[in-house]
């Protein structure tokens, strides 16, 4: 399996993970405006794609969605339980819900474990879980190629991470079936060293 490493690698930093970005978006305004204004337009059930340990399905169950979450890391589902209505060990290439089931989609920064070969295939498989008008929020690092560390949050851990660009984000999504509603970039933040992109599409 594509990344397989990064299962053993998120459930190494699961504990360190939580305590270094329970609290991201607090640093974060347009990512904090984005999510609320998201929350508010969209019907349950939401599932948040990558989860970690919950901190962003948190943000948007806090506006009384249900929120689920899913990630290839038990520990990091493990964590997520006690901030979601649940979570589940589930790989985002693979979703364990029927068609036309869910309201909507959000994908802070998990689309970047995909290969790029993948993204494809894993923005149709959101479609197909999606209901007519669903919708779908995700974000990504801006750039070109695929990053690889042996070493994350001071962990002996390998992680390899892909950059897109916006272009190429809003072609993927609109050949997966879906409308681009909003796409735009970001520039990074003082504790940050890339530019953000986010991409909210509708099954509509």
């Amino acid at each position: 399996m594509a990344r397989e490493h990064l299962r053993a690698s998120y459930d190494a930093v699961g504990r360190t993970y939580e305590s270094r970005f329970l609290d991201e978006l607090a640093g974060k305004p347009r990512d904090r405006e984005m999510l609320a204004t998201f929350s508010e337009s969209v019907c349950d059930p939401i599932v948040e794609i990558g989860c970690g340990p919950g901190q962003i399905g948190a943000f948007v169950r806090a506006r009384g969605r249900r929120v689920i979450g899913i990630d290839l890391s038990s520990e990091m589902a493990r964590l997520a339980r006690s901030r979601l209505d649940g979570a589940l060990v589930a790989d985002m290439r693979s979703l364990p819900f029927a068609s036309n089931h869910l309201g909507c989609l959000v994908a802070f920064y998990s689309l970047i474990h995909v290969e790029r070969a993948e993204l494809g295939a894993v923005l149709r498989e959101f479609h197909r879980v999606l209901r007519p008008g669903g919708r779908l929020l995700f974000s990504a690092h801006e750039g070109t190629g695929d990053i690889r560390v042996d070493q994350f949050l001071d962990e002996p851990v390998r992680v390899t991470v892909t950059y897109f660009e916006l272009d190429e984000l809003i072609r993927a999504v609109e050949a997966a079936g879906l409308a681009v509603i909003r796409a735009e970039r970001r520039t990074p933040y003082a504790e940050e060293s890339t530019v953000r992109l986010y991409v909210e599409a509708t099954t509509a």
